[in-house]
């Protein structure tokens, strides 16, 4: 498990645009987004951090540098990459200003640089490496450290084979080996792969993800202000978003936030609460499919009493069917009693298809498709909804142990990747239920229900213009889980993140 720290660096500049027939600041601003905006404000965060904290220190780097690309699109004057007109006094201040905030900036990130990647160390290491208590392979392990991550250089003392490091990262101090790190120019050219930027919309209920870095592109989707999104460069007043592996595009820099996210050391303390975490999420997977099997047996025993009624009424019925023809003298009675036993066939006759899927569930639960052999069953109304609502406590409770698992585009393997289509359709296999391999052939299978009435267990479509390209799993409460993009792998997310456009349920 690796620990991230995100650090806010800033937000969007406000356009100054005038003149008859051009498109005002507020106007351009509210092309982006569904909800009226006020204004505009330019507002840049600088948080200065202590030495002993390297992800704060890079992230202030990182914003010396976005002050350069906001503030810069504040001033040209360019909406949605297309040359505005000002007034002349207007483009004459802002001429001369670019130049004279870029040289101090540049001035500033030098000598930043120069300080932070002195005593910054990133690792380079395969998967881990340990933290010690002392420069000793023998000492206590008081953490680990990842891949790429940051860390502070306390000190650099002579240890077991060499120079060791006296680092702290996160919640993490202790010693590593100097070998496992990078560090000055070396660890200054890979900053920008050691953080993460993310966006977070601001100031607006939905934002416009367009496909050209321009107010007049077209339209991909919303993005919504409850979720959070990868930061992939930038042009002009335009950041370039990477929502899900299937959808990348534009949004307009004044409504968002921008974030650096930092990989850590972490703590066995830390490490520890994460196995747990994991193992709970197992253990509550497990119980979920152990008690769909009970509801499931409990639904075929009622089944079988069902179908055991049923004949007995029938072997019951037949002597006084025959009986009643032999009585002439009231024939009207005896066409009502032959009417009455009709319906009664009727009834009978639709109670006898339950034991025939019951057979069917067990037969395909043998062959090896899964534990729950489908969510239908026989049995009352009452047990057959008890069934559903258990297997779609089951498919949720077993999706959400695969969290933080790789994505792999064509991958449909839960443990070593697989892409948004491939984890739901190999959760649902888990239980013996088929739903087709690509999103479109899910959303054309499965059951269509309103996506305001989704239910967990239930899938939601996403579609980039006229066409449907990525699924997620609804697991309640506004959320859903999916495989989104190599770098954030199996995830859970608002389901409003992007808009919803279709929702499914195999269950029903």
């Amino acid at each position: 498990m690796r620990k991230t720290l995100k650090f806010l660096i800033a937000s969007g500049a406000c356009l100054v645009m005038a003149g008859t027939g051009q498109m005002s600041a507020q106007a351009a601003m509210n092309l982006e987004t569904d909800a009226p905006v006020a204004g505009a404000s330019v507002a840049i965060n600088n948080y200065y951090a202590s030495s002993l904290n390297p992800e704060k220190e890079l992230a202030e780097a990182f914003a010396s540098k976005e002050v350069l690309a906001v503030a810069g699109a504040g001033q040209t004057g360019v909406a949605g990459g297309a040359q505005t007109a000002k007034p002349a006094q207007v483009a004459a201040e802002t001429k001369a200003q670019p130049k004279e905030t870029t040289g101090e900036t540049e001035a500033v990130v030098r000598a930043m640089s120069k300080s932070i990647y002195d005593n910054i160390a990133i690792s380079r290491v395969t998967n881990y490496v340990n933290v010690r208590a002392q420069a000793s392979t023998g000492s206590e392990v008081v953490g680990k450290i990842y891949n790429n991550c940051a860390a502070t250089i306390l000190d650099t003392v002579d240890g077991e084979g060499g120079k060791w490091y006296h680092i702290q990262s996160g919640s993490v101090t202790g010693y590593i080996k100097a070998q496992y790190f990078v560090t000055g120019e070396e660890a200054s050219k890979i900053a920008r792969e050691v953080g993460t930027t993310y966006a977070k919309v601001t100031n607006t209920s939905t934002l416009r993800l367009r496909e050209t870095p321009s107010l007049e592109g077209k339209t991909l989707d919303l993005l919504s202000a409850d979720a959070e999104y990868e930061v992939i460069g930038e042009e002009g007043d335009f950041a370039k978003i990477s929502v899900d592996n299937d959808l990348v595009g534009y949004v307009y820099k004044d409504y968002i936030t921008t974030q650096v996210d930092f990989k850590q050391a972490v703590s066995v303390a830390e490490e520890q609460q994460q196995k747990a975490e994991e193992e709970k999420l197992k253990q509550e997977a497990n119980a979920a499919i152990e008690n769909l099997e009970q509801v499931k047996k409990k639904a075929e025993e009622e089944s079988r009493a069902a179908e055991t009624t049923a004949a007995a009424k029938e072997t019951t019925k037949a002597p006084e069917t025959s009986y009643s023809g032999t009585i002439e003298a009231n024939p009207s009675e005896s066409k009502a009693a032959g009417t009455t036993a009709a319906a009664k066939e009727t009834t009978k006759a639709a109670e006898t298809k339950a034991p025939t899927t019951a057979a069917a569930t067990k037969a395909t639960t043998a062959s090896g498709v899964g534990p729950g052999g489908g969510p239908g069953t026989g049995g009352t109304s009452s047990s057959g909804n008890e069934v559903t609502n258990a297997t779609r406590s089951a498919v949720v409770a077993y999706a959400k142990q695969f969290l933080g698992n790789p994505y792999v585009y064509g991958g449909t393997s839960l443990t070593n990747g697989a892409d948004c289509s491939g984890f739901t359709m190999s959760v649902f296999a888990h239980f013996g239920i088929s739903t087709g391999r690509s999103s479109r052939d899910q959303a054309a299978k499965g059951k269509e229900v309103a996506v305001s009435a989704v239910q967990p267990g239930d899938l939601l479509f996403y579609a980039s213009g006229n066409y449907i390209n990525h699924v997620a799993l609804y697991i309640g409460n506004g959320q859903v889980i999916h495989a989104s993009t190599a770098k954030s792998g199996i995830k859970i997310s608002p389901s409003n993140y992007r808009t919803p456009c279709k929702a499914v349920s195999f269950l029903n």
